[in-house]
């Protein structure tokens, strides 16, 4: 870990009794590894002694790098600024209320030269039994629609390598879908158990309804990942169902006017119209959004790990992100060897 810098990333809000300790905790943990670290807190619009601690914090600690916004944004404004402002070839995010232990990074950092996003797993979680069940019900909906099998997708304990978060476009609450967003991108995802302790300072601010909005983004990302280039998949889909409902329906009133039923009046017959109009409706939805796809010229971003290219001569030329490490560099082969003088080579 000497050659690469690492850069651990602290959102906070309102957690200034435990910053001192944090913050010691963690310069300890990264000095003992490289001399190239940086500890970036930004604090998400506090209303305690925050920013005062920090000032202090930062004059005791060089390698401290504090930014403050002016009111609150989100965890996920936090993450995406600090995400732009680190230097680090290893990016490490992590909580600012000490449930996180510093000493966990070493792992994660370990597991970074296999995967290019590290979850921690907080198999022994010190919460209350509601904030660990809501977690339960939230991780199992996101591992059965995602399919992407993490055991605890919400943990702040993080790691990536610099060119994960280069691709990340954060908003609203989606912090919490970023090893989602970062597969989308074909990016590589582990696991790894981590420590955790009881909170100590403040209160939780997670609760049911934070449950609730990250079903409702969990649906806005799925949506945004599979159908944002091809919107008539999705508005099709939708449109062919109501479509075939309807005419089910009509079928089979059709059959009864057939055999002297009146069904003009019969509520039946206006649910059939307004699945059939319905469906109508939706595929022409998809076909306008295609429409302005096509119009607008816009194509989809596709994530480059590597590229080759074939060069005169004896070798080949390899171009690869410095960032990536998954894709092996390829040599080029040892020249002919100069024939002696005998004539033989």
């Amino acid at each position: 870990m000497a050659g690469e810098s690492i850069s651990v990333i602290i959102p906070v809000l309102n957690e200034a009794p435990a910053l001192p300790e944090l913050i010691a905790e963690v310069e300890r943990t990264l000095s003992s590894l490289t001399s190239r670290y940086e500890i970036l807190v930004v604090d998400d619009g506090s209303k305690d002694d925050t920013a005062t601690v920090l000032r202090e914090l930062a004059a005791q600690y060089p390698h401290l790098h504090v930014v403050r916004f002016r009111r609150n944004y989100g965890k996920a404004a936090a993450l995406s600024e600090g995400f732009t402002r680190a230097s680090g070839d290893y990016l490490i995010t992590m909580d600012g209320d000490l449930q996180d232990p510093p000493d966990e990074i070493p792992r994660i950092l370990e597991q970074l030269y296999r995967f290019d996003v590290v979850c921690g797993w907080k198999q022994h979680r010190q919460d209350s039994w509601g904030r660990i069940f809501s977690s339960r019900v939230f991780n199992f909906v996101t591992r059965l629609l995602t399919g992407l099998q993490l055991r605890d997708i919400n943990c702040g304990l993080k790691g990536y390598r610099r060119l994960v978060v280069q691709e990340l476009k954060l908003y609203g609450e989606m912090h919490r879908f970023i090893p989602v967003i970062a597969r989308q991108r074909g990016f590589s995802i582990g696991e790894i158990p981590v420590g955790h302790r009881s909170r100590r300072y403040g209160r939780s601010r997670y609760g049911w309804t934070r449950l609730l909005s990250g079903l409702f983004d969990l649906v806005t990302l799925l949506m945004l990942g599979r159908y944002t280039h091809k919107p008539l998949h999705f508005f099709g889909l939708l449109g062919l169902g109501c479509a075939t409902l309807g005419a089910v329906i009509m079928a089979y009133l059709g059959l009864g006017w057939l055999q002297g039923e009146w069904i003009q009046h019969r509520p039946l017959f206006l649910v059939g119209i307004f699945f059939l109009l319905s469906g109508l409706q939706f595929i022409f939805f998809g076909l306008l959004a295609e429409l302005l796809i096509f119009v607008s010229g816009r194509r989809e971003e596709c994530g480059i790990c590597e590229e080759i290219r074939g060069i005169r001569g004896n070798g080949v030329a390899v171009e690869e992100s410095p960032t990536n490490g998954h894709a092996p560099a390829l040599a080029p082969p040892d020249p002919p060897a100069a024939p002696s003088e005998s004539g033989h080579a």
